[in-house]
């Protein structure tokens, strides 16, 4: 095999490796916000709070990408290069960590402790460096988004694909009811009745 093939190949697979990545981010953000229609009010301040509690654990990991993107870009508009750096750093060692650690159910606790020091190493790094305030700027302008989208994202199963077959789609609407959706209030699914039988 000549050089120029084997820079060839290398070049197909970095590209092949940026589409699957650019493919994966769009994936990520059309879940993130697919369309208006996936927002609105909850019925009450409980179904809220259920909504908000359940999008919480659904998005955490969109939430906390969209916390870290916001503070490494306070960090270099505000001249941190180092801290911006030492953290993309420490970010890439620790996804490598917990890649390692992910197929293996009972380690659990380890990997919360291996959160636990990451943020603990983002904390001092913060405080050494004098970015403290980055952080409350990061969290002035994250934090909120974060409760809206929390607060009024509703589950995507609410308006599932429409069936040709009658049978399937009043299936569909028992079961619909019988898991319940205590988040939403009443929808035009879920207050829909199935026809009785024949007798």
């Amino acid at each position: 095999m000549t050089a120029g093939a084997a820079s060839a190949g290398a070049v197909r697979r970095a590209v092949d490796r940026a589409c699957a990545a650019a493919r994966g981010a769009r994936r990520a953000l059309a879940r993130f916000a697919p369309r208006p229609s996936a927002f609105c009010s909850a019925a009450d301040a409980e179904a809220a709070a259920v909504r908000g509690v359940r999008n919480a654990r659904t998005f955490r990991y969109h939430y906390a990408a969209l916390q870290w993107a916001l503070l490494l870009a306070s960090l270099a508009a505000a001249g941190h290069r180092a801290s911006v750096l030492f953290l993309m750093a420490a970010s890439k060692v620790l996804l490598v960590c917990l890649g390692l650690l992910a197929p293996f159910p009972r380690l659990a606790l380890l990997r919360r402790f291996v959160a636990a020091a990451f943020v603990a190493l983002v904390l001092a790094d913060l405080t050494a460096a004098g970015a403290v305030a980055n952080l409350m700027a990061a969290l002035a302008v994250g934090v909120p988004v974060i409760l809206l989208h929390a607060s009024f994202r509703v589950r995507d199963d609410l308006e599932g694909p429409s069936t040709e077959n009658g049978e399937e789609e009043e299936a569909a609407v028992v079961e619909k009811r019988d898991d319940g959706d205590v988040e939403a209030g009443p929808t035009r699914r879920s207050t829909a009745v199935a026809p009785r039988s024949p007798k």
